[in-house]
């Protein structure tokens, strides 16, 4: 009777110790907070070309204008990055969804390069 008692304890505890480490994972995942900042360049080799007017929304922040040469920085938390492109002249109005590695601290997304369907739209972007 009495080892049943001290399994069960012992489970009981070792249950709380796996929630525990499940929770803070979790909590450390969605809670991160990124860096992103979002460019409107043209390529050099003009593959692709800046969007002349634009507003961008980036998650739930406010909307912000962009014109041609333009960038911007957002915080945002988690690794979902949704953002809604709005041209002025409504030739583009899409909604683009990424994900954040999560090793990154400042990832830099270029409007442009989503707009044309190039893949490397998201890179690493060094604050230093």
């Amino acid at each position: 009777m009495a080892k049943d008692r001290a399994k069960f304890t012992i489970a009981v505890r070792a249950a709380i110790a796996v929630l525990y480490i499940l929770l803070a994972l979790c909590m450390f995942v969605t809670g991160r907070t990124h860096t992103v900042l979002i460019d409107n360049h043209g390529a050099e080799d003009g593959s692709y070309k800046a969007i002349k007017n634009m507003t961008v929304t980036v998650n739930r922040n406010a909307p912000s204008e962009f014109m041609k040469g333009d960038r911007d920085k957002f915080t945002v938390k988690g690794q979902k990055l949704v953002i809604k492109v709005e041209s002025f002249d409504g030739s583009i109005d899409d909604v683009y969804t990424l994900k954040i590695p999560l090793k990154e601290d400042n990832v830099l997304v270029s409007i442009p390069k989503l707009a044309s369907g190039i893949d490397d739209a998201m890179e690493h972007f060094d604050m230093n």
